[in-house]
């Protein structure tokens, strides 16, 4: 049987100040507080709050309305802020890779001709098997259409070929998401080429690795390749950040570390997979390191966390899931 609750009465800002004072949250200073509650919103910042409140005596897993010792609402307010500077920096990055996606992806198809988006032979028998093949055409034909009008490119191809839209133009009015979910119908030999332009290469194989642990790998490599996993990881961090949403402590999509094994950058992580911010950030750097070779963003995080985390008491690195010691780890050498 579903218990249906009562909605929460409305509560003026006064009361709810009044709330979190009598819920042991320390309010420096009452107007501060006003103005950061209509600003943000109540609803909103509960989020970032909700770390503070102390565990519930009746449950193992449940937390109580109240807040450990020592939690304030300044702390509250630099935990929002920090949030909110690094996704400005995550899209700085990922903006960076979505469009050296674009190009790779243009340049890569458009060997196979100038609509080789339309033909199924240019992808894996699975992705035009289905309806994936004809799902995603039809949501590139909405984006062209959102485009009309405010992009010259697309109004030119319009008027001039009857509609028609080479690949390498496409690639430029798809979301990222539209991006991710190509490549992931690409055949291997395009992921591949992608691939190593970002310099995501087989993990080495030792001399005593065995023919049929090799054959294995290979097999892996080519029908899961590393990348695909990582853009739809990296779509749901974009969203995210686009949408003005939670970073910081987020659970997200899993993404194995098996693959990374190697990799310059990963080091620090856990050994099976991870789902923290921190491992976002790994994946960011890595492929920023292609596509802007001597870029400074690892050193702009590495200086956003470090300030920020050393003037938080109650809230640790160890929660986005940076390591212990991650400062000395070869991502991070040289950026603080």
């Amino acid at each position: 049987m579903t218990i249906v609750r009562p909605l929460k009465p409305f509560l003026s800002i006064e009361g709810q100040i009044a709330k979190l004072s009598a819920r042991g949250m320390t309010i420096e200073c009452e107007s501060e507080a006003d103005q950061w509650l209509r600003a943000i919103g109540y609803y909103r910042l509960s989020g970032y709050w909700y770390p503070f409140r102390a565990p519930d005596p009746n449950s193992p897993v449940r937390l109580a309305d109240d807040f450990v010792a020592g939690t304030s609402f300044r702390e509250v307010i630099g935990l929002y802020e920090f949030d909110r500077h690094l996704k400005t920096l995550m899209l700085s990055g990922l903006e960076r890779i979505e469009v050296a996606l674009r190009s790779q992806t243009g340049h890569t198809l458009g060997r196979h001709g100038p609509l080789a988006h339309k033909d199924p032979a240019t992808f894996r028998p699975q992705f035009c098997g289905s309806v994936d093949h004809n799902k995603w055409l039809a949501t590139a034909l909405k984006r062209v259409e959102r485009a009309k009008g405010h992009d010259a490119s697309v109004d030119h191809h319009m008027a001039a070929y009857g509609g028609e839209m080479p690949i390498w133009v496409l690639t430029d009015v798809l979301d990222f998401g539209d991006l991710s979910k190509l490549f992931g119908g690409m055949t291997s030999v395009d992921q591949q080429a992608i691939s190593e332009w970002f310099s995501i290469t087989p993990p080495a194989l030792t001399a005593e690795t065995t023919r049929n642990q090799r054959r294995a790998a290979r097999s892996r490599w080519r029908q899961k390749p590393p990348l695909a996993n990582w853009l739809l990881h990296l779509t749901i961090v974009r969203n995210i950040c686009a949408h003005h949403s939670r970073l910081w402590n987020r659970r997200l999509t899993p993404v194995g570390t098996a693959p990374l094994a190697g990799l310059s950058g990963f080091e620090g992580l856990p050994a099976t997979q991870f789902e923290s911010v921190y491992g976002s950030i790994c994946l960011v750097a890595f492929l920023l390191n292609a596509t802007s070779p001597g870029n400074t963003w690892t050193h702009k995080v590495a200086a956003l966390v470090d300030t920020s985390f050393a003037a938080f008491n109650l809230r640790t690195e160890s929660e986005m899931g940076f390591p212990g010691g991650w400062k000395q780890l070869p991502l991070w050498q040289g950026a603080l």
